[in-house]
């Protein structure tokens, strides 16, 4: 049933079912060794069976879009109409370049991260917990800890990412996009074209150091004018961050790149401390207008203070589970662990659950500034591969109590609600 919304949701995504259908039908031949394959295309249904080894498996396009059959061949249709989504429907080869006033920065000079500080949250959860059941065991020993050590419990939670917040924007200062342009040189090749694409790859390691961008446009071109490299498509893109910032009206937060091969954005909005970070990966994966979408996202978590709620209430959990240990249990006569592991699963249920509803408060936000296409759009290529899982591995089935975000296939409903019939 969630599958069946799915596809009648990003079928609002497919401009051209004909070329869905042919990208396909290549992949079959090419990869799959599908031995039967049959096709029918008009101007209100295009429809695709085939008939391998893997089963028997139909892909139908008209009003929405219904793949029936089982197994693997399932399975494959599945992840292919998704994998056009998520890719064009190409390989691509993406030279980033950032450009601030007279000077061209390539990624390898842009800032590196490990990973995104996506993960602190978690991690400060995680300490709740830890902490939590060290003092319950004092206590159980009668050992009484410290007022400052008590203190210093309930702080934490608060200081520990405000500290690390701030030594992350000291990091990656450099890769500030104020005042700055990002610059894309895109090369788009089929998906089995791996000559003209290993060619292409090859050639541009000449250039890896280069910073002149004259040079590099030179050089793409003849890329481009080559038969032994030329893709089916190129274009250069120039985005301004400052300019997407003042079309959509918003505050003049930072805004951050780095180098890291992750496609993803984060953002961080706590006291004195507001900023989105996006990642190189990312950067080559959007167009501007999903890329827009992207970073209002972001600035839609840092206008709901959404780090800031989280962060409260895992201090006020840590609040009551001290005062639970140190007063409540002893006075009461309670058996100290059972009564403790109830109160932080009702905590992590409600800060979960706060933390899901913020996902979807802050798409919300995002498309009072832009169509709920571009961000459904952007959300697909960033996480195509997550929704292939949910959909066909049964997770959007099981119970994610404590995922601290809603699944791809629950937010792509709510940014594209589905027509109802006539």
């Amino acid at each position: 049933m969630v599958a069946a919304e799915i596809y009648q949701t990003i079928r609002e995504l497919i401009k051209d079912p004909q070329s869905l259908i042919n990208y396909v039908e290549n992949y079959l031949l090419r990869a799959s060794n599908a031995p039967y394959i049959t096709k029918e295309l008009n101007n209100d249904y295009t429809k695709l069976i085939t008939n391998s080894e893997l089963g028997n498996a139909e892909l139908s396009i008209n009003h929405d879009i219904r793949i029936r059959g089982h197994g693997k061949a399932k399975n494959l249709l599945n992840a292919l109409v998704l994998r056009y989504l998520g890719t064009d429907g190409s390989r691509k080869i993406t030279i980033l370049l950032m450009r601030r006033g007279s000077r061209v920065y390539r990624v390898s000079d842009l800032p590196k991260l490990q990973s995104l500080p996506l993960g602190l949250i978690s991690l400060v959860l995680t300490s709740l917990i830890i902490m939590s059941l060290i003092i319950a065991v004092l206590r159980i020993t009668s050992i009484l800890p410290p007022i400052h050590v008590i203190v210093a419990l309930l702080l934490a939670p608060l200081l520990i990412p405000i500290i690390y917040s701030y030594i992350i924007q000291v990091r990656i200062r450099h890769g500030d996009l104020r005042n700055s342009q990002i610059i894309k040189f895109v090369l788009e090749y089929n998906d089995f074209d791996d000559t003209r694409f290993n060619n292409a790859l090859r050639l541009l390691a000449r250039i890896e150091s280069s910073r002149s961008l004259d040079e590099i446009r030179r050089f793409v071109l003849s890329l481009v004018g080559n038969p032994g490299t030329s893709p089916r498509n190129y274009y250069e893109e120039i985005i301004d961050v400052d300019t997407i910032m003042n079309k959509l009206g918003t505050k003049n937060y930072g805004i951050y790149l780095v180098n890291m091969n992750q496609c993803n954005a984060a953002s961080i909005g706590l006291p004195g401390i507001n900023y989105v970070i996006l990642t190189s990966r990312l950067i080559s994966c959007l167009n501007e207008r999903e890329l827009m979408a992207v970073i209002m996202h972001e600035v839609g978590h840092i206008m709901h203070g959404d780090s800031a709620k989280t962060l409260f209430l895992i201090s006020l959990a840590q609040l009551v589970n001290i005062a639970l240990i140190t007063y409540v249990i002893p006075i009461m006569r309670l058996p100290a662990i059972p009564i403790l592991i109830t109160a932080i699963l009702i905590e992590l249920l409600t800060i979960t659950l706060t933390m899901k509803l913020s996902e979807y408060a802050a798409d919300k936000y995002a498309m009072r500034f832009v169509q709920g296409k571009d961000l459904a759009t952007a959300l697909i290529k960033v996480a195509w591969r997550e929704l292939h899982n949910e959909l066909t591995s049964g997770k959007i089935k099981k119970l994610r109590t404590f995922n601290t975000h809603p699944t791809v296939s629950a937010r792509l409903i709510r940014i594209i609600p589905q027509k109802k019939p006539n």
